[in-house]
């Protein structure tokens, strides 16, 4: 069993809740913040969701905020100063999806609906009724599904480095080089982390912040390589969303950066068009840069979530 993670992020200096919202950047004091661990919040725990074992754990206090992985990461991969600063005022729920970290399988194939599905039992067995949603990457896949099958669980939606489909007509896709990093998985350990750090953070920034990959926080729990190849195979085989998203009701906060080579920016503009109560911010970095200001990007989305409609 090998170990395989895949951080899915992004960041920002000034949020301004406009449709599309212009920012400004720059290092300041948000930038490469230490990776605390004393900031890790709540007792790991599992529960029973349909037909698997979903582990989560708890962070903070208040109105339900549930938060949703990207591509082979377990909820250890979230930035601990952001989870700091989203707790201060949210009650946090934090797992791992089917077959990633301690969350079980069965004989299910993966697909994203069933991601979605499992998140609605986990709800269920929590006894929430309703909550805000955040996805992180293929975690915006599998939020957007939930919204738009079970609209009356969902408050307000965050979709965060996401895209409406994989692929299509309708979506500027990865370049062909930067999807064999992100799914070739017969690479050894070392090639494939290199390839995925090109591919998630800027160049310049990784060389201005030669310390900054020390700080990244990892897996507590290996992640077996079945379960990578699987939600590899349930992005690719995902029909997307990009005809029914304009179907969704709830305020999304839609975030992206300007140098996301994963899912390319272009895409967050095609789904802020087309969701009718959508915020759009555009943050500078790539894929990952959550992690770079998590600060600013805790900023941005609790303006969003407490903002209320005039």
């Amino acid at each position: 069993m090998r170990k395989y993670f895949l951080s899915s992020l992004s960041a920002i200096i000034i949020c301004i809740p406009l449709f599309t919202a212009p920012v400004a950047w720059g290092a300041g004091s948000d930038a490469a913040q230490p990776a605390a661990g004393s900031l890790r919040q709540g007792t790991i725990q599992s529960v029973r969701a349909g037909d698997i074992d979903i582990s989560y754990r708890i962070a903070g206090d208040g109105y339900p905020l549930i938060l949703i992985t990207g591509y082979s990461a377990t909820m250890d991969m979230w930035d601990p100063l952001m989870i700091k600063e989203l707790s201060s005022r949210f009650k946090l729920i934090l797992f791992d999806n089917r077959g990633i970290g301690k969350t079980t399988a069965s004989d299910k194939p993966f697909t994203i609906e069933l991601f979605a599905e499992d998140t609605i039992g986990l709800m269920d067995a929590l006894k929430i009724q309703k909550a805000h949603v955040l996805g992180w990457s293929m975690g915006t896949f599998i939020a957007e599904e939930l919204a738009l099958k079970y609209p009356e669980r969902v408050n307000k939606l965050v979709l965060y480095a996401g895209n409406c489909a994989w692929k299509g007509k309708d979506v500027a896709e990865a370049r062909p080089e930067v999807s064999d990093a992100l799914f070739d998985l017969s690479v050894t350990d070392e090639e494939r982390a290199k390839r995925l750090i090109g591919i998630l953070f800027p160049k310049k920034w990784i060389e201005d912040h030669p310390d900054f990959l020390k700080q990244l926080p990892g897996p507590k729990e290996p992640v077996a390589t079945a379960s990578v190849e699987g939600q590899g195979r349930a992005i690719k085989a995902w029909p997307g969303t990009c005809g029914r998203v304009n179907k969704l009701i709830q305020p999304t906060l839609i975030i992206t950066g300007i140098e996301d080579v994963i899912i390319p920016p272009a895409n967050s503009f095609l789904m802020a068009s087309k969701i009718p109560s959508s915020w759009l911010i555009r943050l500078p970095g790539g894929h990952s840069n959550m992690y770079q200001y998590p600060r600013t990007f805790s900023r941005c989305i609790l303006a969003f979530l407490e903002a209320g409609v005039e």
